[in-house]
């Protein structure tokens, strides 16, 4: 059973603890209203990687959605900083939302960090499809929350599910970045889709490994994939082995998939800096 999440609203300088029932940071956050937001874990030592990348693309999402975001940088940290003190979670897991009807205020949500299983990126892992393209697909917005439960839900015993426009091409997953190796290259989607920490991170250390094309996969193209893999900040990077049945390369975690998951730990590993 997931221990319960630890909710606090930061307003006017003060930091309340919240009375959410809540088992995951979505389920918290349906409780205590939507925003900009984002995810990430914190390391050992409380370090943490890029975090101005994550609170400078909650603001871009603000703006491109219309909502006001009053808030700076070193004002978030310090949000952070007395959450995580005040939860007394090792290495929380934590989301931070600027509340569409509450622009003022900030709401901080920890878990328990519980790191992927060894077998997911030994095994690799089962992706769906489905036809599904979100607004402002560039936005970090909350309310996507719904749409992607319900996707998930369609297709029970898949890890993720992949999202695709009505001409196949893959954009993104519902949680994640997704990138196909094809002819020897690395594609993925160059727009139409969440651009993530951790994909800003592979795409920087993929270029010394394999050729990359900011293009995205499309579905009836898996077939010729050597190896796939989707990327998200608390995970890193995930083989995937079939994508909507349809089986990638030989059904197991390539090696150039192996590399570029070596090469982006490695990375992390450099950047990690104190909250």
């Amino acid at each position: 059973m997931p221990e319960p999440v630890v909710v606090y609203r930061y307003a006017g300088g003060v930091l309340t603890p919240l009375p959410v029932e809540a088992r995951t940071l979505d389920e918290a956050t349906v409780q205590t209203g939507h925003g900009t937001y984002s995810v990430f874990r914190l390391y050992s030592g409380q370090r943490v990687l890029r975090l101005d990348h994550h609170l400078d693309r909650m603001r871009r999402s603000a703006a491109a959605l219309g909502e006001p975001f009053p808030h700076t940088n070193a004002d978030l940290r310090d949000v952070l900083r007395r959450a995580v003190a005040a939860a007394g979670i090792e290495m929380p897991r934590v989301r931070l939302t600027v509340p569409y009807d509450a622009p003022e205020t900030v709401i901080a949500a920890l878990e328990p960090f519980a790191p992927p299983p060894a077998e997911l990126y030994a095994q690799g892992v089962r992706a769906g499809l489905a036809e599904a393209v979100r607004e402002n697909a560039e936005a970090k917005d909350s309310r996507f929350i719904e749409r992607r439960r319900e996707l998930i839900e369609r297709q029970p015993g898949v890890y993720e599910v992949m999202l695709h426009d009505a001409q196949g091409a893959i954009r993104e997953g519902t949680t994640s970045n997704f990138y196909a190796i094809i002819d020897g290259t690395l594609r993925t989607a160059g727009e139409g889709m969440l651009q993530g920490i951790a994909r800003s991170i592979l795409l920087e250390v993929a270029p010394r490994i394999l050729p990359v094309e900011f293009v995205a996969p499309c579905v009836d193209e898996l077939s010729r994939a050597a190896e796939a893999m989707l990327t998200s900040s608390s995970r890193g990077v995930v083989p995937v082995v079939e994508v909507g049945e349809i089986r990638i390369g030989t059904g197991r975690p390539g090696p150039l998939t192996t590399r570029l998951g070596e090469a982006y730990d490695r990375q992390v590993e450099a950047e990690l800096e104190p909250i």
